[in-house]
């Protein structure tokens, strides 16, 4: 299937969640149901065609062009010995982080002490991991999907649990740009569940922000880090002058 016929199968998808049918395509665009359905089926649109129909659902095809090489990317896990090489070379490790936050080679090379000749060594070998394709003139592209994740208590995630935690937590988050809240209360199983979702939420708030935040230069950006954590959970110190009945289990 060729760049075009993906393009506007991502269209009919996005169409289709917002329930906007062929009759209202028409009567957007003053055509006839049948010829909408024809148009579609032959895949035959013009630019200011396609940009009238992307309106519908509130989109730029620019922002149709990104959802199409979302779902052309493929890693959404690594194995296990390529996390293990990351945690094992650090400049690897940042270069990997610094790309899937959307940097471009030559801002690494800029603000990191980090030689050309070893910045094309640690492209092939992102490129081997499928994180990246390692493109001509040090351009790279992500390969790796929205939903990408570090393997649970993997190498990663162990490294980043040894190494940036204690720092993260080691401050008084009281400067420009810093919040901390810790809050604590009786919740039922249900409204656990409800904070759970709005948690997720704002974690996909974040990732709307970062995404928003690409195209702004760098120096008008910072590295910004959000920790969020619920459980059932009451101090040591006090579950343990709970008398046994008294305990109770999340299930």
């Amino acid at each position: 299937m060729n760049q075009n016929n993906k393009l506007i199968d991502e269209l009919k998808i996005a169409l289709k969640t917002k329930n906007i049918t062929y009759k209202a395509i028409g009567l957007h665009l003053k055509l006839s149901e049948g010829t909408i359905k024809r148009i579609f089926s032959n895949y035959d649109f013009t630019l200011h065609r396609l940009e009238d129909i992307c309106s519908l659902v509130d989109l730029e095809l620019f922002d149709l062009l990104e959802r199409m090489k979302e779902k052309e990317l493929s890693t959404e896990i690594l194995p296990v010995e390529y996390e293990n090489e990351l945690v094992s070379d650090i400049q690897l490790l940042l270069t990997a982080h610094l790309l899937i936050n959307k940097w471009t080679v030559q801002q690494i090379l800029s603000n990191y002490e980090i030689d050309k000749l070893d910045m094309i060594q640690l492209l092939s070998k992102l490129d081997a991991m499928r994180i990246i394709d390692y493109l001509p003139g040090e351009r790279v592209r992500l390969k790796i999907s929205r939903n990408f994740k570090w393997i649970n208590k993997g190498p990663i995630q162990q490294f980043f649990n040894k190494n940036i935690e204690s720092e993260f937590f080691n401050c008084n988050f009281t400067s420009p740009g810093e919040i901390r809240l810790f809050i604590s209360g009786m919740l039922t199983k249900s409204s656990n569940t409800e904070m759970q979702r709005r948690i997720k939420k704002l974690a996909v708030s974040f990732d709307d922000l970062h995404k928003e935040n690409e195209q702004e230069i760098l120096p008008n950006k910072f590295g910004t880090s959000l920790v969020l954590a619920m459980r059932p959970w009451d101090i040591n110190l006090f579950d343990k002058l709970k008398k046994p009945e008294t305990k109770k289990v999340f299930k």
